[in-house]
């Protein structure tokens, strides 16, 4: 893991930064950075697509346990339509960093693909790096778990109609059929939705 090669060079406090919710048709983007202690490494951690709900939930018990600070940045629909989901993942990022920065800024952060520029901290963007890192396999989770969690009970009730609990905004065929039927709702990224206005 990347976290290992890092210590070794004396970066101890090791950030790692990834997202969820880039692609969904409805509710927010959700990012997470992780900074675990020096020397942890917890077990069992990946990327959170290739986990069971069950197993994201265990994952996550252990992550806000083990964690030496995390911070969370949730952007809405809105922020979304009006930024574009490039600068809105890369605020997101911003965010979720100065959050977890709060109780120590990282030595060296590890971004999933996407990297903020000009950052004063040294950092590295990796494509698949929630397989590479186990920070931001960590970051990946609770950023999954946040969003779903969000989807699954606050817009379920505020939009019952539209079946959250089932697809979590993504452009599921049951999704893009109630979109069909009942229209788009404010919990909708109008710049996803193209087709549907």
């Amino acid at each position: 893991m990347l976290e290992k090669d890092l210590w070794v060079k004396g970066f101890k406090y090791v950030g790692g930064v990834d997202e969820a919710g880039r692609g969904p048709l409805a509710g927010p983007l959700v990012s997470c950075c992780v900074i675990f202690p020096p020397g942890c490494i917890p077990s069992g951690l990946n990327d959170s697509k290739l986990l069971s709900p069950a197993q994201r939930n265990h994952c996550f018990q252990l992550i806000c346990r083990t964690a030496f600070s995390l911070g969370v940045s949730i952007v809405g629909e809105k922020m979304i339509d009006c930024l574009g989901i490039q600068s809105a993942n890369l605020y997101s990022f911003r965010e979720a960093l100065m959050r977890a920065s709060v109780k120590r800024t990282p030595e060296f952060v590890i971004f999933d693909w996407l990297k903020i520029p000009e950052l004063d901290i040294p950092s590295i963007s990796i494509s698949h790096a929630e397989l590479k890192s186990f920070s931001v396999a960590a970051a990946s989770i609770v950023a999954k778990v946040v969003r779903d969690s969000l989807m699954e009970k606050q817009y379920q009730e505020l939009y019952p109609e539209y079946g959250f609990i089932h697809h979590k905004g993504y452009g599921t065929k049951l999704h893009r059929d109630k979109i069909n039927q009942l229209g788009i709702a404010n919990c909708h990224r109008r710049s996803f939705c193209g087709k549907y206005l």
